[in-house]
């Protein structure tokens, strides 16, 4: 007989944790299973950006991860021997995580393990998928120790070697670089400043440079192709001395690693009832950190879906709004990334123009206005069918700002559930004719009236109503002038908040 549960999550790294703690928190029966036989011990990624603090919040801990991260006070780019400028990280407006941050992947694993466990959940270590089937109800999972599993809906967050990626009969096209790429994580005695990265565009290769918690640094370089690598730390070691402005001597290794960067992405992220999240939809090149924010993302995006469609019987055609939007962003981030890698490796002429391009951008201003902005996702706006307000768009993210007199931010009246603004006297007036449920789920629908100041703080127009999804995203805006908008706005509303059918808990 099959063992049930409502999501069967294989993979438990950063986006299978934040998807199963952001389940659990909503009542979803979860099982998340994992190849490997304990957690990982290697750091990995290390950049995470605002958006991913304000999806760990949600779930409890992003403050906790946050302050136990380096904040980064700048970037600095380096042509050879050459300082060719050094963006500043001013304080982002409107996130109360203003800065990005390096943070081993192993502490951020740590503590979303925790979170799950604090929600009922457990990580599955050495359970391994080996197939599975889905039908019009469900998914039959089988793990390799003849374990049989069926789940309402199959998520695969088992990076790029994906076997539910494969299962489901997804294509995942792209490329691979002709470098090869170490790192080692260590103590250095070194005049790289502790809290700012660099990247060193050398004379063999690039070097890129970063602090970690405890008095750790990070050392990144490109080895030229066709070059084997016995000794991680010895390719390391050499091109530093071959390419390093700045002096940095090893005192401690803690960590070290070999490895091949990938450009590539999934056709779909969902095949009836298998989803894909994180690395097995998208992997990219480290460039700008973005790849595990981007997990995070998909899941914390995926989390308030799935679990309105598995307790509250929301539309399966959420799920295909997600997978456009997460597909949309991934092919954003790909294209990123591979383009800053390449700045990374120009040579000749190109290099001569990457570098003036570089010198009058940070000299004008221009790069530091906007690079971290765009590298912080803060200003994306999603591809979200809904009316607008004046230029208050569907799909844009409204800032975390205090909105109310008692000091409350944004996110925090969101509570895991949707958010409907009312700007101004004119706003709430107009909620009476929407004729919404009298006995709507706080958790379900938040309505708050927003005074004139914090309206203005948000962007959101007065006289208008606003409707935001548990992700901070406008999912509906309208004027109340517009019957039209409004109507609209309702009707979405009333989409979203689903009712549960009569007597239905998670299955």
């Amino acid at each position: 007989m099959s063992e049930k549960t409502d999501v069967l999550i294989v993979g438990a790294g950063p986006t299978g944790l934040t998807l199963a703690a952001g389940l659990l928190s909503r009542g979803v029966r979860v099982r998340v299973v994992d190849r490997a036989e304990r957690a990982s011990p290697h750091s990995k990624a290390i950049t995470l950006w605002p958006r991913s603090f304000e999806v760990f919040e949600a779930l409890g801990v992003g403050r906790e991860l946050y302050d136990r991260s380096v904040k980064l006070a700048a970037t600095n780019y380096y042509t050879g021997d050459r300082h060719i400028g050094r963006l500043r990280m001013r304080p982002l407006a409107g996130t109360r995580f203003p800065v990005p941050v390096s943070l081993p992947q192993v502490t951020t694993e740590e503590v979303l393990r925790e979170a799950v466990g604090r929600h009922g959940g457990r990580i599955e270590f050495g359970s391994r998928l080996e197939s599975f089937d889905q039908d019009d109800d469900g998914v039959t999972a089988r793990l390799a120790d003849g374990t049989e599993i069926r789940a309402g809906w199959l998520v695969g967050c088992d990076g790029a070697h994906s076997t539910v990626r494969e299962g489901a009969g997804v294509s995942f096209e792209g490329a691979t670089y002709p470098q090869s790429f170490v790192l080692v994580d260590g103590e250095y005695d070194t005049e790289y400043a502790h809290d700012e990265s660099y990247y060193v565009m050398g004379r063999t290769g690039v070097i890129v440079v970063a602090g970690l918690p405890g008095g750790l640094y990070r050392f990144f370089a490109s080895v030229p192709p066709g070059v084997e690598v016995q000794d991680a730390e010895a390719a390391v070691a050499r091109a530093v001395a071959e390419n390093s402005p700045l002096r940095a001597d090893s005192v401690k290794v803690a960590g070290s690693g070999v490895f091949r960067i990938h450009r590539k992405l999934a056709d779909r992220m969902r095949v009836g009832r298998v989803l894909l999240a994180g690395d097995a939809a998208h992997i990219h090149s480290p460039a700008g950190g973005l790849g595990l924010n981007t997990g995070v993302q998909d899941a914390g995006s995926l989390a308030w879906r799935l679990a309105a469609v598995v307790r509250r019987g929301l539309d399966e055609a959420e799920l295909d709004a997600w997978q456009e939007e997460r597909l949309f962003v991934a092919r954003g981030v790909v294209a990123e990334a591979d383009q800053q890698t390449r700045m990374w490796l120009l040579k000749g002429w190109r290099r001569w123009l990457r570098d003036i391009g570089i010198t009058l951008g940070l000299r004008t201003g221009v790069i530091e206005r906007v690079l971290p902005r765009r590298m912080a996702q803060l200003d994306l706006v999603l591809p979200v069918q809904g009316p607008a307000a004046g230029r208050l768009r569907s799909g844009s993210r409204l800032p975390d700002v205090p909105v109310t007199g008692r000091g409350q931010h944004l996110y925090d009246l969101l509570g895991g559930g949707h958010l409907l603004l009312a700007a101004g006297e004119e706003g709430a007036g107009a909620l009476a004719g929407l004729g919404l449920p009298a006995d709507a789920d706080p958790e379900v629908l938040r309505i708050v009236t927003v005074p004139a100041h914090g309206a203005q703080s948000l962007g959101v127009p007065r006289r208008s109503l606003c409707l935001v999804r548990p992700d901070g995203v406008v999912a509906a805006a309208a004027a109340t002038s517009d019957p039209a908008g409004v109507e609209a706005l309702r009707s979405r509303l009333l989409a979203l908040i689903a009712p549960a059918p009569a007597g239905s808990q998670a299955r």
